[in-house]
């Protein structure tokens, strides 16, 4: 196939800009500051929807008993008698 390969994008000879960097180690101090930032505030929202999805407004855990009553016995047969 002709054309430009979709893999391989390179920049224009002549083009300026920052570089995007891939290594946590060598970011600036903005960054370590954003990435802290960001996962304090993802860290509040889990916390907060793990508090407001509780259904007892008293906290408490109870145990719900069920007892079981009379035994029976259930049969069912769906089979067709050939005679």
């Amino acid at each position: 196939m002709g054309g430009v390969s979709l893999c391989q994008h390179r920049a224009p000879k002549g083009a300026k800009g920052a570089q995007m960097n891939h290594s946590i180690h060598s970011a600036d101090r903005t960054t370590h500051l954003k990435i802290v930032v960001l996962a304090l505030v993802a860290g509040i929202a889990v916390a907060g929807f793990g508090i407001s999805t509780r259904t007892s407004p008293d906290y408490s855990q109870t145990a719900h008993v069920i007892k079981a009553g009379k035994p029976i016995a259930l049969t069912s047969s769906d089979t067709s008698v050939i005679r």
